[in-house]
Order: C-alpha cells, then structure tokens, then sequence
C-alpha cells in the first residue's frame, strides 16, 4: 500500500526536479563576461584555448579550449596575451562572441 501512494508522487517529482538540471537554460542563450590568459589560438579552425579565471554562475576556473562566434574575434590575439570578453553559452554549447586585450 505504501508504494501505491509513493508511486505518484516519485513520477511527477523526477521530471520536475529534472528541469533543474543540464547546460541550457531553455531557449535563452546566456552571455558571461570571461577573463583569462590566452593559451593557444587557431583562427582557421575558430577555436582559442584559455586559461580563464572563474566564470560567475557557470563555472570554475580552468584551462579549455571555446569555439569562436566568427574568426574575426581572433584578431590581433596570440598565445600569451591577458584577455577579457564575453562568453555566450546556447544549446550547451560555449561560444567566445567577443575578446579583447587587457
């Protein structure tokens, strides 16, 4: 009897507790100002590494890579220089959508 009346209750918290989880926040793409050191740059693959400091609300710091929103972020940018920009994350994915030297 007792698992009778747990049984709803377990079907309908799982999926809302669920919703709470995962990278994306719905449709909405999030945008996060980021800050780091530049570790490796490869314009025609539209990818730069960083070594970034933490990243308020998404995450610690760390060394990893990001794919670039257009190649033209990268300009002027090599291994080595202090950066700062903007971060934007949609469908999981990270995207650097602007960076600038310090």
């Amino acid at each position: 009897m007792k698992t009778f009346l747990l049984l709803p209750l377990v079907v309908c918290w799982i999926p809302l507790a669920s919703m709470g989880c995962g990278r994306g926040g719905g449709d909405k793409d999030k945008v996060y100002d980021i800050k780091g050191k530049v570790v490796a740059v490869d314009a025609d693959k539209k990818k730069v590494t960083l070594d970034h400091d933490d990243i308020p609300g998404l995450m610690k710091a760390m060394e990893m890579p990001f794919a670039v929103e257009n190649a033209k972020v990268l300009e002027g940018i090599k291994a080595g220089d202090q950066v700062h920009g903007k971060l934007k994350v949609k469908g999981g994915d990270y995207i650097i959508v602007e960076l600038r030297k310090h």
